[in-house]
């Protein structure tokens, strides 16, 4: 039977035509088309919260972990102040190890204080204990004790007359601290003088001398644990990299790598069968006109999202390092084009049909 007709004709040439594709071995390209978010490889984000507590938190999200993360919490009586370093400003760099910012705690300082004239103290106890004392060393210890005195006297009058500035608002807090401390330190003073006069009095023995060796000991110690915390307070740059801008007030300083980056894309979830780790993926930021840059697949999320009313998967992928890495700057969109494994002509076109009869 002969086919006369010109478009039946035409559907016939088709059909065979298309069943002979159907059955050919032949395999063609396959890709699956989403977008992709870029991120930092890794991030240092130092932030503060609403009950005055500072963070600091390395993130690595090529391999989806947190590497560092550090919590400074204060007492509510304690005068707290944060100092970000002048030079930590917007596309600037810093190096790992650099100082980013600094807190000054008051409570800390006057401890520090407090212990190391309690050093002092011990150690000149323990000194005059071990040496003994004649009556012109005596002398001179009753008048060193009776200058110390005079200078508390003295102090304390500017202390009473600081406290009145201050409770008038003409002087700051800081100013009061520092007012404070040194008729501190003018008591420890007096309390120095009053150990190495009645050590001049005395004898020692020896209890009393392992006690005051014991009671040094502690004191160093307690000195060293404390000025490991304030050094604590020190914030450095754990990574190299670029600072950026923040626009959240709690935010106090963000640090990216500026040598990796990390493509996050989302991805049908019938497609995860063909998509596999080391697999490349083309990126192109839309209205660049910079070649198209590749990604090769890291890892695959094992967790479902649900996104404009579809089943998705979020697979990550590692940007290829390049000189032109400043076109991926932290949360920019880019087109993703995912290169699987080739397929037969029948099974490029099962791949389409598939989802619409699921």
């Amino acid at each position: 039977m002969i086919i006369k007709h010109p478009l039946i004709r035409l559907i016939s040439i088709l059909v065979i035509v298309s069943g002979i594709l159907l059955i050919l071995p032949v395999k063609i390209p396959f890709s699956i088309s989403s977008h992709a978010q870029i991120f930092h490889g890794k991030e240092w984000v130092l932030t503060k919260d609403q009950g005055g507590r500072i963070s600091a938190s390395l993130y690595d999200r090529i391999n989806g972990r947190t590497e560092n993360y550090r919590l400074h919490q204060f007492e509510r009586q304690d005068a707290v102040r944060f100092e970000l370093n002048n030079t930590i400003v917007p596309g600037s760099f810093v190096k790992r190890g650099d100082t980013v910012g600094q807190i000054y705690s008051a409570q800390l300082r006057r401890d520090l204080v407090t212990l190391s004239g309690d050093l002092e103290v011990t150690r000149a106890s323990l000194d005059l204990y071990k040496t003994g004392e004649k009556e012109a060393v005596i002398q001179e210890a009753r008048n060193r004790l009776a200058y110390a005195k005079q200078q508390v006297e003295g102090h304390s009058i500017l202390l009473e007359r600081s406290k009145e500035l201050h409770n008038r608002n003409l002087i700051s807090d800081e100013e009061l601290d520092i007012a404070v401390q040194q008729n501190r330190l003018y008591e420890i003073d007096i309390l120095i003088a009053e150990a190495q006069l009645q050590s001049a009095l005395t004898g020692a023995k020896d209890e009393q001398i392992t006690y005051l060796e014991t009671r040094i000991a502690t004191l160093e110690e307690e000195i060293r644990s404390l000025q490991q915390t304030i050094d604590d307070y020190t914030y450095l740059s754990p990574i190299d990299g670029i600072v950026y801008h923040t626009f959240s007030q709690d935010t106090l300083a963000l640090v990216g790598d500026p040598e990796n980056y990390l493509a996050v894309i989302p991805v049908p979830f019938h497609y995860r069968p063909y998509i596999a780790v080391d697999q490349v993926v083309d990126l192109r930021i839309p209205g660049n006109n910079i070649a198209k840059r590749n990604a090769h697949i890291r890892s695959l999320g094992n967790t479902v999202r649900i996104m404009n009313g579809g089943q998705y998967f979020m697979i990550n992928a590692i940007i290829e390092n390049d000189e032109d890495n400043d076109e991926y700057l932290p949360g920019i969109l880019a087109s993703a084009s995912i290169k699987t494994e080739p397929v037969t002509i029948r099974e490029y076109f099962l791949r389409y049909i598939r989802p619409i009869f699921n």
